[in-house]
């Protein structure tokens, strides 16, 4: 038992990953002798709660998605931004009394929680922040020399992109002003104050140093960590191994949002198909594999798969540039092609390329003959592993959980001797 326990709360974004790693973190602490409540909506209450640690229902369930309506343009802008400032709202008015009720010591905020670090000031609670992708005060900005990386855009399309990229660092334009509006409302300043007056701990992320471009400061208390991979925290996944057949393995995720085009899926096969390869598919359960029953090559085509097994028996990895499908490729040393689609994709992807561990190939760019060469020129040249073995020897060398929770725990103690200290002067 840690000789001074502390009761975490975790804010963290609903996404799959971002849960992934944060629960892995919450365990290993939990394992160290500390409580963890993860405060979030109530229908993910089930998948914390699975995995041993505590949980504490706060907003709403988002209302499901009409079957058939889509909305595109100023229509789609329009409606994202008002659900994110209308979720800003919500906790900064439900959460303050469930954590305080809690007994919660310290909060870990996931970058993208846009209102924890305000709860965390309204409450004066230290607060770690914790980015699960490529940390938004590096920016998501493709490097002009691997501009090859990124998606062709339109003017409208790279506004739409900057309003989006939305975190504790970069919050333009309705969010910033949502959010300043709530702050004071509670007698707080503006959010651009907050790392002066109320500034984090520590900031922590996944992306491992080995896996950025250089650069000569990172901020203060800024620390790499590398991926939090816990196997242990996967549920069980239905899979047909006997379908497994023994020739080379493709395995191809690319990621759980609907907005992936069955068409995607269709070039991927039909590149692959006759080169003597196995490719299994991943949807990532959003997706009935009946709709893609006729692809080239009879690809085994999944709902859900068990992922980090496939990893590992897989020559190849064809994925979207997300950061927990990159991680945990990288960390089982094996070589990938991305194919970049959004949000902090492509500044992932231009980090694999300039690394030379990956092909990149935009969603925009993708066709059956550029991929099959793609596919072709990471099988066929050894250096590709290479690079990818080098990175999982850093990757292990670099302990990302463990370090996560030395870097937590440090900062804490640290925090409660200077505020030992005051309280003893006054």
């Amino acid at each position: 038992m840690n000789e001074r326990a502390i009761h975490f709360g975790v804010l963290s974004y609903g996404g799959v990953g971002h849960l992934n790693s944060l629960v892995s973190l919450s365990r290993r602490l939990v394992a160290r002798g500390h409580r963890v409540t993860f405060f979030q909506r109530p229908e993910l209450e089930a998948l914390v709660r699975q995995s041993g640690l505590e949980f504490s229902s706060i907003g709403a369930t988002p209302p499901p998605t009409e079957v058939g309506h889509t909305r595109s343009g100023l229509a789609d802008l329009r409606h994202r931004l008002k659900r994110i400032t209308d979720e800003i709202g919500i906790l900064l008015r439900d959460a303050p009394d469930v954590i305080s009720d809690a007994g919660i010591h310290a909060l870990l905020i996931d970058e993208i929680v846009l209102p924890g670090t305000t709860l965390a000031e309204l409450l004066q609670l230290p607060y770690v922040l914790i980015s699960t992708s490529v940390p938004h005060n590096f920016g998501w900005t493709v490097p002009r020399s691997l501009s090859q990386c990124d998606n062709p855009v339109s003017h409208f399309e790279r506004v739409r992109k900057h309003l989006l990229q939305v975190s504790v660092f970069r919050m333009p334009g309705p969010v910033r002003w949502k959010l300043d509006r709530c702050r004071r409302q509670h007698g707080l300043g503006p959010i651009c104050d907050l790392p002066k007056v109320f500034p984090a701990l520590a900031h922590i992320a996944t992306l491992p140093a080995c896996l950025d471009f250089p650069r000569s400061t990172q901020g203060i208390n800024f620390y790499y960590t590398g991926p939090f991979v816990d196997e242990s925290v996967r549920p069980l996944v239905d899979f047909p191994r006997d379908r497994l057949d023994g020739r080379p393995l493709i395995y191809v995720s690319l990621g759980t949002a609907r907005k992936i085009q069955p068409s995607t899926f269709r070039i991927i096969a039909e590149a692959c198909d006759g080169l003597g390869l196995q490719v299994v598919m991943s949807l990532g359960g959003r997706r009935d594999p009946a709709m893609l029953a006729d692809l080239p090559g009879n690809p085994l085509v999944v709902r859900e798969a068990p992922q980090l097994e496939l990893i590992k028996m897989a020559a190849l990895v064809i994925n979207h540039a997300g950061i927990n499908t990159v991680l945990e490729t990288l960390t089982e040393g094996k070589p990938m092609i991305a194919i970049p689609i959004t949000h902090d994709q492509p500044a992932l992807a231009a980090r694999l390329c300039w690394l030379r561990v990956a092909e990149v190939i935009p969603e925009k760019r993708l066709s059956a003959a550029t991929l099959r060469s793609a596919v072709l020129r990471v099988l066929g040249d050894p250096r590709y592993a290479e690079v990818a073995r080098g990175i999982q020897q850093k990757i292990n060398s670099d302990r990302g959980l463990d370090r996560a929770v030395e870097v937590i725990e440090k900062r804490l103690s640290i925090h409660h001797d200077l505020s030992l200290g005051r309280s003893r002067r006054g």
